[in-house]
């Protein structure tokens, strides 16, 4: 009989996968590890869409603060900021981040995205989490290129000549928020001196 296997006369039976213990633990094991690669793969799309959408709202109610700002004669600074306090948590909640304890359900943004994409409530979570980490990082580019292009702007004769005013505002501008905010703190909230102070710095 085994002359004839060795022959080739008849077909060996094909081999069976090894289905021991270990061998089936380490294909669950590579199993769970490419779920949450496809998971992200697929949360791809939507990630851009979030940041994408973030991005034109941001730039609207900016750009929209700033020209309200102007017709009033105000700084458009201040108009972009009202802005940002709109559309953030305070109101509209059109922006929110994880760091401030929210969640992927209250951005009106994530909504969308969720009843444009039939999303779970766990994709959501995902996608809501990784938007907020870039448009933080977005963000932190932002304000650094913001002070760039007034460094860039700057004239120190200009300044020169306006040392004096210039000198008044940044020590008001840093010493009332921090007396005021202390202040606030212990006849407010009843918050310990110290630690008034500590919280009340700008």
């Amino acid at each position: 009989m085994l002359a004839l296997f060795d022959s080739g006369a008849i077909a060996a039976p094909p081999s069976l996968p090894d289905l021991s213990l270990p061998n089936l633990a380490l294909a669950n094991l590579n199993l769970l590890a490419t779920a949450p690669e496809s998971a992200a793969a697929e949360d791809g799309p939507w990630v851009l869409a979030g940041v994408l959408l973030t991005l034109i709202v941001v730039y609207t109610m900016s750009k929209l603060g700033g020209e309200l700002s102007k017709r009033f004669g105000l700084p458009p600074v201040l108009g972009e900021l009202v802005g940002g306090v709109i559309v953030g948590v305070s109101a509209l909640h059109f922006l929110v981040f994880p760091e401030t304890g929210a969640v992927a359900s209250d951005s009106v943004i994530m909504s969308v995205l969720q009843a444009l994409g039939s999303l779970d409530g766990e994709a959501v979570s995902r996608i809501f989490a990784s938007q907020s980490e870039v448009i933080s990082l977005l963000a932190e580019l932002g304000v650094i290129v913001l002070l760039f292009e007034i460094g860039l702007e700057s004239d120190l004769r200009e300044l020169s000549k306006v040392g004096y005013q210039a000198a008044v505002v940044a020590v008001v501008g840093v010493a009332a928020p921090f007396a005021l905010g202390t202040v606030g703190l212990i006849a407010l909230f009843h918050v310990p001196t110290i630690a008034a102070i500590l919280r009340g710095q700008p």
